[in-house]
């Protein structure tokens, strides 16, 4: 009872260990994968998921975006506008005194007339706290000389990810000559917070800034869902706030009729830009999806989010959205390949799958449900909290180690089913299987087929001289003989007690005869004593051969049988040799 206890234990650690074992092949194999870029698309699509399934978050008040709509359009009667209409749309937002103000148009050519561009030129130079833009990577487009020549100029560039979508800002990036540039949304959002004595500093790595007391980390090249991206300069995760309805708006229109709400404007941070389809300034984002895929947000409402992110990281302690290291993705994808290796052995070791179909499909879906819905929710929730982490890594590593883990203990169900526990060679179960097999591809190819029926020699005596544990252990030499002479494509196998049989496919008699003889020497060379052998000093064995067509046999019965004659003949003429049973006349 005790070593059956103990054998047990061993069993349980002996799985342990192949769970221990499989889990980080899987997951070495699932990290290759992805090192390919094969999942990024798929853990994109999970990002933009968890970004629309966040419960709606409140406006932000501190942010006021100008919108220039199709109607604002047609009420000014050109495009672009006038240094003039820009003059006094900038001179009717600067009366409510915000903090600043982000133009998020090209303005590198004057507009109007010359008496225009003086008076735009004028507020330009009088207005620290207006900021311009540029494009200032790839195709470039310059700003307004003037902004440049004040510094008031931000990079009005995106970082477009390889399926359209806007996720990542752009916050800064430096230059060969030497220059630093902000992104719109980053610069008007660090000069809102410097009126709250809130300055960006250094971190103590490259990939780190200080925001007052916030600490912000630039995304790595393989965080996440990317692999081997671009993530020059300073970029970060882009934690959406939303569209329109997450920010105060208001038409030019509007503004430039003065019908505007008192102080819309005043100690707020205002962006001015396009929404109208036709100046084609529209960019996709995790919002677009299915049967919205047109729905693209206007690029001020981007800047506008990239700012809002910083303001409310700082003064309202929002998240920001960042990866981890490599390692702790790998530990994480890890982990969850380690949660699917142990249940598919717990419901193994429950034996639940060897019970009635039903009884397997319903625990088996529950197996599969229940650590999915896990990892999802776990995802899901670090999301909330400000970390995005691998998904489809971890679900491919959750999912692929349950399945070898549950493939390889039904392989060794199998095989401990065709195994003979003592022996470990082939047992009479398989060798019946095997040799029907055999029977049907000789018969259908036209081959033959050749078997050879073995009996250990006085074995009932061996075990009443030397004892039953030493009989066990002849038996075990003896098969160990039987499998070293066979062929690779040979079978042997224990047909019973000291019995054992061994199937020769397309062989004849004469190949039966080399290998039953193979046999022998073997045997003989391991020079296993037996005292009361009346036929050898040593263990030997007796053969019986018959072949399909040299014997005519018209089925397996018939051959066994036949061979089974051809051993007791051995046997008779006095035992350690091989005999071939004669062919009928």
């Amino acid at each position: 009872m005790v070593g059956s206890e103990v054998s047990q234990k061993i069993n349980k650690i002996n799985k342990l260990r192949g769970v221990l074992a499989i889990a980080p092949t899987v997951t070495a194999i699932v990290i290759a994968s992805g090192l390919t870029g094969m999942y990024h698309t798929l853990e994109w699509s999970v990002f933009d998921q968890w970004l629309r399934l966040r419960t709606k978050e409140a406006r932000d008040s501190r942010v006021v975006i100008v919108e220039v709509g199709e109607s604002d359009i047609s009420q000014l009667g050109q495009w672009p506008m006038s240094d003039g209409t820009m003059a006094e749309l900038l001179t009717q937002i600067k009366q409510q005194e915000p903090r600043v103000i982000g133009l998020d148009f090209y303005r590198d050519l004057p507009q109007g007339t010359a008496a225009q561009h003086r008076r735009l030129a004028q507020i330009f130079r009088t207005t620290p706290n207006i900021i311009g833009v540029e494009k200032a990577i790839n195709e470039q487009i310059k700003a307004s000389p003037i902004l440049k020549a004040l510094g008031q100029v931000a990079m009005a560039d995106f970082v477009i990810d390889s399926d359209g979508k806007v996720r990542r800002a752009l916050n800064l990036a430096g230059f060969d000559n030497g220059e630093v540039g902000f992104g719109l949304g980053t610069l008007t959002a660090l000069m809102y917070l410097e009126q709250e004595q809130i300055l960006l500093t250094d971190g103590a790595k490259p990939t780190e800034k200080i925001l007052g007391q916030t600490k912000i980390s630039a995304l790595t090249s393989n965080a996440a869902g990317y692999v081997n991206a671009d993530t020059a300069g300073f970029q970060t995760l882009i934690n959406y706030r939303g569209g329109e309805d997450s920010f105060i708006h208001i038409s030019l229109t509007d503004v430039l009729q003065g019908q505007i709400p008192n102080d819309i404007f005043r100690d707020r941070l205002v962006l001015i830009g396009a929404t109208a389809p036709s100046l084609n300034d529209f960019f996709y984002t995790p919002y677009s999806y299915g049967s919205q895929a047109d729905q693209r947000m206007p690029g001020v409402y981007i800047h506008g989010n990239i700012a809002s992110q910083l303001i409310a990281t700082v003064l309202d302690d929002r998240k920001m959205l960042q990866g981890i290291s490599e390692p702790g993705e790998w530990l994480w994808i890890l982990g969850w390949s380690l949660v699917g290796g142990s249940l598919g052995l717990v419901s193994l070791q429950m034996n639940l799958l060897d019970q009635d179909l039903w009884n397997s499909l319903k625990f088996k879906l529950l197996e599969t449900v229940m650590p999915i819905g896990m990892l999802f929710t776990s995802s899901y929730l670090l999301f909330l909290g400000g970390y995005w982490l691998p998904t489809v890594a971890p679900l491919l590593a959750l999912v692929g180690t349950n399945l070898v883990v549950t493939g390889f203990y039904h392989q060794n169900q199998k095989r401990i089913a065709f195994i003979d526990d003592l022996t470990k060679i082939a047992n009479r179960r398989y060798f019946d299987h095997f040799l029907e097999q055999q029977w049907l591809k000789c018969q259908r190819d036209n081959q033959d087929l050749a078997l050879i029926f073995c009996d250990v020699d006085f074995f009932k005596v061996y075990n009443d001289t030397y004892g039953h544990k030493a009989g066990d252990s002849c038996l075990q030499q003896v098969a160990l003989a039987l499998r070293d002479s066979v062929r690779g494509h040979d079978l042997a196998a224990r047909y019973g007690g000291e019995e054992f049989v061994v199937v020769l496919p397309d062989s004849n008699t004469e190949t039966a005869k080399v290998i039953a003889q193979r046999i022998r020497a073997k045997l003989q060379e391991m020079q296993i004593p037996h005292a009361g052998s009346q036929a050898s000093q040593y263990v030997s064995i007796s053969m019986g051969i018959a072949s399909v067509y040299h014997n005519r046999a018209i089925s397996t019965t018939e051959l066994i049988e036949v061979a089974d004659k051809a051993l007791y003949q051995a046997k008779s003429q006095g035992r350690d040799r091989a005999v071939v049973s004669e062919a009928p006349g």
